[in-house]
């Protein structure tokens, strides 16, 4: 059952409600930091769904505590969403996106930015990510084999949707404030950069929510730019 901790709203110069209500599912490191840019943009009205709450102060969303796997959590945490950024589903990533397009169809939001890995299209891991995501971050091969199996699996439900979806194909995650130049490039190629701060692509995704309408790619590969290369 879900459960509702804090809620607010906000006005125009005018007096009157005006805002576009976002629903973020996942508030962990990424989701937090999505969640602090789009928050205190006055035309915003930000929604967190997570399974339990956090000790960082979500004071400008309304919080709510749910299951992100079950339809029935998922619907009412989307009745009025105009935008879904879902970033839940490091494992079962096709659970989390089964229960939220049947919800999303049920309430009838259209709209979800989703995040995934950035090599889901690729027939095979390359030697050189085998390589890269042991020698940075400690993954073995099977752990990363298994990981992007998943978030394929994940990214096919989103795919045979009918949603207004955007798939965001993230490369590896580097958990520091740095500031990185992105590139946002076609999902049909190869991957052009390399791994990219938390930071920067909170950013980004944080431009995406509020303009969205300026995303309508089905697929983003988003890296960063070599710093020699800058």
């Amino acid at each position: 059952m879900i459960s509702f901790h804090n809620s607010v709203g906000r006005l125009n110069w005018m007096g009157m409600w005006l805002m576009m209500n976002v629903l973020i599912i996942g508030t962990g490191k990424l989701g937090y930091e999505v969640y602090r840019r789009v928050a205190v943009m006055p035309e915003c009205h930000v929604t967190l769904l997570d399974h339990h709450r956090h000790d960082h102060d979500v004071s400008l969303a309304t919080q709510l505590i749910g299951d992100a796997t079950s339809v029935e959590d998922l619907k009412r945490a989307l009745v009025g969403i105009d935008v879904v950024f879902s970033t839940v589903g490091i494992t079962q990533a096709e659970t989390f996106a089964t229960a939220l397009v049947q919800a999303m169809d049920e309430v009838g939001v259209k709209r979800l930015l989703w995040t995934t890995q950035f090599q889901i299209n690729a027939d095979q891991i390359s030697e050189a990510m085998y390589d890269l995501a042991n020698r940075e971050f400690g993954f073995s091969r099977e752990v990363e084999t298994n990981y992007v199996a998943g978030q394929k699996a994940g990214a096919a439900v989103i795919k045979a949707s009918d949603l207004a979806y955007t798939l965001l194909e993230c490369h590896f995650f580097k958990y520091t404030d740095e500031a990185d130049k992105l590139i946002v490039e076609s999902a049909e190629n190869a991957v052009s950069g390399g791994p990219l701060s938390i930071f920067s692509l909170a950013t980004l995704i944080a431009d995406m929510v509020l303009h969205n309408q300026d995303y309508p790619q089905r697929e983003l590969m988003i890296s960063a730019r070599p710093k020699a290369s800058i």
